[in-house]
């Protein structure tokens, strides 16, 4: 079902971490200095076995959990760098564990990949608008799953790295430094993805993007996502600069345009 199996060990007993418990950390031994923490949560036991023996071959250091109360116990306790997350759960879905992880504040902008066994259109755009970054369909190779998390990962390391520490489109200012954007002052919450296209955004203000250049500038080459998937992202975002949403122009059969002056309330 998967492209790389678990050598000697699909068969023995994976300790899941639980909030009952100290959770558990799987770090490699050759891991990098600065490794990237990962919260694997799948309620299939077998599949989390397998995504944690390769992200920690991969150097990583790897969180776990089977449902969605250990999920959200982990990403606030533990706070990882990435969270890869299940639809399918028992207790409340994915979906419902991305939307409680973006309504609290020191996990708002966690980076989310989301495990879907549901290949249609709506379940991926419905992930996407409860504040996932990406998703991926099961079944899938490991090697899938390491090139989206590594993306992933670059794309959030770059958004701070931009040589100007602050972008100002009208009442919307957005500070790299801090990872933060606000509106008229005040702080909203925005998913890496969001992030990374609001600055392509205002980095080109009065220019109008394609949907291929918006995903380049957010998501980066070799991504394989839907131009539908860039639709949904911006309205979230003009969802989150109301009443500043009319800023962001739909130029049809294009794309999307940043202009300041089009700052009145929609």
């Amino acid at each position: 079902m998967f492209g790389t199996s678990l050598p000697d060990t699909i068969g023995k007993q994976h300790k899941v971490d639980h909030p009952m418990n100290p959770p558990s950390t799987h770090p490699h031994p050759t891991s990098p200095n600065n490794p990237t923490t990962i919260l694997v949560v799948d309620d299939e036991p077998d599949l989390v076995e397998l995504m944690v023996y390769n992200l920690e071959q991969s150097g990583h250091t790897v969180l776990s959990a089977i449902n969605g109360t250990q999920a959200l116990e982990l990403a606030k306790t533990r706070l990882p760098d990435l969270i890869v997350l299940d639809v399918m759960m028992p207790e409340f879905s994915g979906i419902e564990v991305a939307k409680r992880l973006r309504a609290q504040t020191e996990t708002a902008s966690m980076p989310i990949i989301m495990l879907t066994a549901k290949s249609e259109e709506a379940h991926e755009l419905e992930g996407l608008d409860a504040g996932a970054d990406d998703y991926i369909t099961k079944p899938f190779s490991m090697q899938v799953l390491l090139a989206r998390i590594n993306a992933l990962t670059r794309r959030t390391s770059k958004t701070g790295s931009a040589q100007a520490s602050t972008l100002i489109l009208g009442p919307v200012s957005v500070d790299l430094h801090e990872h933060q954007a606000t509106v008229d002052g005040n702080p909203i919450s925005l998913t890496i993805t969001e992030f990374r296209l609001l600055c392509a955004l205002i980095n080109n203000q009065g220019k109008v993007l394609s949907r291929p250049a918006l995903i380049s500038n957010a998501i980066g080459p070799g991504v394989a996502v839907t131009e539908r998937t860039i639709d949904v992202h911006i309205t979230a975002i003009r969802k989150k600069i109301m009443p500043y949403s009319s800023m962001i122009t739909t130029v049809r059969g294009v794309g999307y345009r940043a202009d300041a002056l089009k700052d009145a309330a929609s």
